[in-house]
C-alpha cells in the first residue's frame, strides 16, 4: 500500500537537502544528509548526496559559415553560427 502522502519526512541537514510533506527532496547545497521517513511508528531512511553544480563551459570562439557571400539583388543566404566551448 502506498502511504507516501501520509508519511512524515525530516531532513537531517536542510543546508544540503530539504523534503516536503509529500516526500519531494530538493537539493540545496553540496554534501550528504539523510531523510528520515516515519509512518505509524515505523521509520526508514534515505541517504541523499548533493554534488556541486558543474561550472558552465567557457565560450572560446565562434565561427560563421559561409565566411564570404556574394549575392545578386533579390537572392538570400542563411548564415550558420557555431560556438566552441571548453
Amino acid at each position: 500500500m502506498d502511504v507516501t502522502e501520509q508519511a512524515n519526512y525530516v531532513s537531517a541537514d536542510e543546508s544540503v537537502a530539504t523534503v516536503n510533506g509529500t516526500g519531494q527532496i530538493t537539493a540545496v547545497g553540496s554534501g550528504s544528509t539523510q531523510i528520515t521517513v516515519s509512518y505509524e511508528g515505523e521509520t526508514a531512511t534515505v541517504d541523499v548526496t548533493v554534488e556541486e553544480e558543474e561550472e558552465d563551459p567557457e565560450l572560446q570562439s565562434i565561427s560563421a559559415e559561409p565566411s564570404n557571400v556574394t549575392l545578386e539583388q533579390g537572392e538570400s543566404q542563411n548564415v550558420t553560427v557555431n560556438a566552441n566551448y571548453e
